[in-house]
């Protein structure tokens, strides 16, 4: 199978891309905020994010989570997290997404 998103990949991760490419501009920042939040409180590499965000800058914005920074920094910390931390890390955000319904 040949995939054309990053994320299509792994099914929870398609999943919480696309709760969050369809929910309202509210809910979706709330939702970007709080998977960043969990991240942070996991203590995954922060300084790796930080140093990706700053040399994976993009220069055209076409992607809909390119367009606001809070949802676009929750992606490119889900995209970077290591596989072995993904699993759980993805319940808790599906957890997490089940909440604001």
């Amino acid at each position: 199978m040949q995939y054309k998103r990053w994320y299509d990949k792994n099914d929870a991760l398609k999943q919480i891309m696309e709760i969050l490419e369809n929910s309202d501009f509210d809910t979706r920042n709330d939702i970007a905020n709080d998977i960043i939040q969990l991240i942070v409180n996991k203590q995954y590499d922060v300084d790796n994010f930080i140093q990706i965000f700053n040399e994976q800058v993009p220069l055209t914005r076409n992607r809909w989570y390119d367009k606001d920074e809070t949802i676009f920094s929750a992606v490119e910390m889900l995209k970077t997290i290591n596989e072995s931390d993904k699993k759980e890390l993805f319940k808790e955000i599906l957890n997490t997404i089940l909440n604001f319904n």
